[in-house]
């Protein structure tokens, strides 16, 4: 895989078009601030609800989660803003969160800016927060692109994105590992789990493994099949969302 280390606009660029496979910058956010905001974090995972898996707690109701029913799509959007006010001013007590920080990089360096998502005038949520336990882990999944309430966006590209807030201690798990990219998303679903994701032992070796550190940025093509190793001590917890690409004469928009 071919990966940048810094975000720019010429980054974004190759990212977007596929030209380059992941941007992974270190000490995106200030790892005192990730600090600062953990003990909420968790606070707030604790009363969270994730229906998708029990393999880790996720804050607000997300864009897998919508495509899962129509009733899950309509708490999606009801919930949503109220989502984004507890992840604002509860867990980053008003200070700016990394996914608004990123979404202000992004609006100067996209040419047609960037922008939080919206479903028939309604916002959509631009960010949730995850947390893996000890024993949490991701299996190796794509994040796709044919779920109702994206159709509308005429996406060309899904990009993965998260802002590490923690990370277990180096060598005990929560890397990220990367196999193929899916071109046909219908392959993939014949070969699903009955849970979510894929079996990690019929694929090999992954192409590449990032551990990342805390306040790193990883940015990737969320067509590639990626999971999450178990994480055996200390927590994983990560600022997500994905960053919609259309053409280049309209916005890119943001989504969780």
């Amino acid at each position: 895989m071919k990966h940048a280390e810094e975000l720019n606009a010429v980054t974004l660029a190759q990212l977007a078009e596929g030209t380059l496979d992941a941007i992974w910058v270190r000490g995106f956010h200030p790892p005192p601030a990730c600090r600062a905001v953990l003990p909420r974090v968790v606070e707030a995972c604790e009363r969270a609800r994730y229906t998708l898996t029990g393999d880790f707690q996720s804050i607000g109701t997300s864009i897998g989660e919508a495509a899962e029913s129509p009733a899950h799509e309509r708490r999606y959007l009801e919930t949503a803003a109220d989502t984004l006010a507890l992840v604002r001013e509860e867990i980053f007590a008003g200070r700016l969160s990394p996914l608004d920080e990123l979404r202000l990089r992004l609006d100067e360096m996209w040419p047609a800016g960037a922008t939080v998502a919206r479903h028939d005038g309604r916002l959509m949520l631009p960010g949730v927060i995850r947390r893996w336990p000890a024993g949490g882990h991701a299996n190796p999944h794509i994040d796709q692109r044919a779920i109702p309430l994206l159709a509308a966006h005429g996406l060309r590209r899904r990009i993965g994105t998260n802002v590490y807030l923690e990370v277990p201690p180096r060598g005990n798990g929560g890397q990220v590992d990367f196999w193929s990219l899916w071109s046909d998303e219908g392959t993939y679903d014949a070969r699903r789990r009955t849970d979510y994701g894929l079996d990690r032992e019929q694929l090999g070796e992954p192409h590449w493994s990032c551990e990342p550190g805390q306040g790193d940025l990883l940015m990737f093509d969320a067509a590639r099949v990626h999971g999450v190793r178990r994480v055996a001590q200390g927590s994983r917890v990560t600022a997500a969302c994905f960053v919609g690409v259309r053409d280049a004469d309209r916005p890119l928009v943001l989504f969780a």
